[in-house]
């Protein structure tokens, strides 16, 4: 049930109007069919009597029964079901008692002889209850949908937290052992590392915050990472920004491209004795994203991306499926003299307060 949209919120059927639509033709069909073969076409009554009838009633069924019900579904058991039952005993009894007036005043003008007291009494005794039962059912069925739903979206949100639970850590951990390492070799530098360590740390916590976040944000991290990343290695690690900054406002998921400059720089140009060099894009063509690194270091494994890739690529995947389902893609494998790891996905814009960046690496 899509409880963003108010009519389909009062109205459950509303979403099913085709089949609706359906209905309503076979039984204005079925309706003229007979009055054909009574030989009562005559009349433009009795025509009207054909289109109305059906539509009186299916509407009162799909739209009008499950209404009482619906009202008070935010109430408290067992109050919703009281209030819910009474509001459907009067709504369910005035629409029943009108039907057959509607009716009567169709075929009335069309010389359509009938017993309009036999009627009301069938319609009230048969028709109200049974528009009670549908009413609940179809009410009761719409609360089941309601709440599968939200269900589903804590579990998206859930898998999505405990997928960045586990990529948090991981990128403190490695960060942490390369200011182990400068400890010991340069303490000025390791104070230095230490600042953009609480910069990644700081911005690391409220991407945490969030499912999705503008890619300027997702720069910004990264540009925190090879701060540290460039002390710890220094001239072995040469960076290049390729990025459209036109881009920063488009809406991914949290850590969507660190983990791929993370693989980079671990498996490509950390093990290589001269290091490499990085080339970071973010580059739009026909209206999906495409970000990019490539890495000049350790060329690309011969037996694939499994042996090479850690906890942070294997949930990126994890993550691209959970937030884009078939509409994007990973690929990593060699290019050129390096690797290149690329991640296409269709664009969309996200509203969000951050601090204005100077630059890429800035």
């Amino acid at each position: 049930m899509d409880s963003a949209n108010p009519w389909n919120s009062l109205f459950p059927l509303a979403k099913n109007w085709r089949v609706i639509g359906v209905c309503y033709s076979l039984w204005a069909l079925f309706l003229l069919h007979d009055q054909w073969a009574s030989n009562r076409t005559g009349s433009g009554w009795i025509w009207a009597s054909a289109f109305s009838s059906p539509l009186t009633h299916i509407g009162a069924f799909a739209f009008l029964a499950p209404l009482p019900w619906v009202l008070p579904r935010r109430l408290p058991s067992p109050w919703n079901f009281i209030l819910g039952f009474a509001l459907s005993v009067v709504t369910c009894g005035l629409v029943s008692a009108l039907l057959p007036i509607i009716d009567a005043w169709f075929l009335t003008h069309g010389n359509f002889k009938f017993d309009l007291g036999k009627l009301l009494q069938l319609y009230i005794s048969l028709v109200g209850p049974a528009m009670m039962v549908v009413g609940g059912l179809v009410a009761a069925r719409a609360r089941s949908e309601e709440l599968r739903e939200a269900s589903q979206a804590e579990a998206q949100v859930a898998k999505n937290r405990l997928l960045q639970s586990q990529i948090h850590p991981h990128v403190l951990f490695n960060a942490l052992n390369g200011l182990a390492e400068l400890v010991h070799k340069d303490a000025r530098a390791a104070e230095t590392a230490i600042r953009h360590l609480s910069d990644l740390l700081r911005r690391i916590l409220v991407a945490s915050e969030h499912m999705r976040l503008p890619l300027g944000e997702e720069r910004m991290i990264v540009a925190d990472y090879l701060a540290l990343e460039s002390i710890r290695l220094g001239n072995r690690l040469r960076i290049t920004w390729e990025w459209d900054e036109d881009l920063d406002s488009i809406e991914v998921p949290p850590l969507l491209f660190q983990p791929l400059v993370e693989n980079a720089i671990k498996h490509g140009i950390a093990p290589s004795i001269p290091g490499g060099d990085l080339i970071l894009r973010a580059r739009a063509k026909d209206g999906a994203i495409f970000l990019e690194v490539w890495n000049s270091g350790q060329p690309f494994p011969i037996n694939g991306v499994s042996s090479g890739i850690g906890i942070g690529v294997k949930n990126l995947r994890s993550r691209l499926a959970l937030h884009f389902g078939g509409g994007a893609r990973l690929s990593i494998g060699p290019s050129g003299q390096g690797t290149l790891a690329c991640i296409r996905f269709e664009a969309t814009q996200v509203e969000f307060s951050h601090e204005p960046a100077a630059g890429p690496g800035s």
